[in-house]
């Protein structure tokens, strides 16, 4: 049986699809907050498992009969309000989830970090696997919060737990509003008026699912691997999001001294009022530049292609119109 942490997210959600589609029998583990309507369709074939990857008696409970385990899991978040609550579950979530990987002798683990754990330089405009960690002002608590991650799953590989880590870029596909890339969907769809100079790196959630079920079977161990179909101005994106959801596109582009402005005065509003945002001057940093995560490392070990960015938004946003969804 297979485990998936974080099954009712945009990448826990998708990843089970596939499995069941394979016959293969699944646990995922939620939480009691959780939405799984994404998986309505599949519920039946489901085992849900109501715990929190930081209560390790529950989910020690959850591991009881697992052969391996795709570990998605993760607070996403550039709310600076919750950096601690984001380090505990990035973090000593994924301990726990490894030690109970070692303590049942699963086979294989394959985690769902992100592109941010490979961090980003000043100077760098082409990103690999190789690229070595810097600590640097553009990279995020969550950045850093996967890149430790990333480390207790290199330490569990040492002590004989066979792991694949793989790194997606943003991820593009249906899921609930305040997930992953849907911040982007959302704002969007509110006709917001802005757009910053920067581009995206993107990918396909269901190419995602793929290669992850792919390499939680095979013999590939040790390695990581960058998942991103390609990179695209904001203004683009918005524009090809704004078209699928018939709504008008962002049309005026905000410079960056400016941008970091407004995420000081939010900085200060958050302060005295408790109103939490989601832009800070780290992601508006982040928003203004152009930088490629290479997959030239997927691509070539799987022979891979990677879905056109117009394909993914179109079906994402009929997914999410097909639910009258609202943000």
């Amino acid at each position: 049986m297979i485990l998936v942490t974080g099954g009712s997210g945009v990448v826990g959600a998708q990843v089970i699809k596939k499995l069941i589609e394979q016959k293969i029998a699944v646990r995922a583990t939620k939480r009691s907050s959780s939405d799984i309507s994404w998986t309505s369709d599949i519920n039946n074939s489901i085992e849900w498992v109501e715990c929190d990857i930081l209560d390790l008696p529950t989910l020690d409970k959850s591991f009881e009969g697992i052969t391996h385990v795709v570990h998605c899991a993760a607070i996403v978040s550039f709310n600076n309000s919750i950096d601690s609550q984001m380090h505990q579950v990035n973090i000593e979530g994924t301990k726990n989830i490894l030690a109970l990987c070692q303590k049942h002798n699963v086979k294989k683990l394959v985690y769902i970090s992100s592109v941010a754990a490979l961090g980003r330089a000043s100077n760098a405009t082409i990103i690999s696997e190789n690229t070595k960690w810097e600590y640097s002002s553009l990279n995020t608590a969550y950045a850093n919060s996967k890149y430790l991650a990333e480390l207790e799953v290199w330490r569990a590989q040492e002590e004989g737990l066979s792991t694949v880590i793989l790194n997606p870029s943003v991820i593009i596909g249906p899921g609930n509003w305040n997930s992953s890339s849907l911040h982007l969907f959302a704002y969007v769809k509110k006709e917001k008026p802005l757009y910053p100079i920067g581009s995206i790196n993107y990918v396909d959630v269901r190419d995602v699912a793929k290669i992850t079920n792919h390499f939680l079977f095979d013999a590939t161990q040790g390695e990581r691997f960058i998942l991103n179909a390609g990179l695209l101005s904001y203004k683009n994106l918005f524009s090809l999001i704004a078209k699928n959801l018939n709504k008008k596109a962002p049309s005026l582009r905000i410079s960056p001294p400016l941008a970091i402005f407004v995420a000081y005065i939010l900085r200060i509003i958050r302060f005295f009022t408790g109103i939490k945002f989601n832009i800070t001057k780290e992601a508006v940093k982040l928003s203004q530049l152009s930088v490629l995560f290479s997959s030239k490392k997927i691509e070539k070990t799987l022979s891979y292609k990677f879905r056109p960015v117009e394909d993914s938004i179109q079906w994402t946003c009929k997914q999410l119109e097909n639910k009258s969804l609202n943000p």
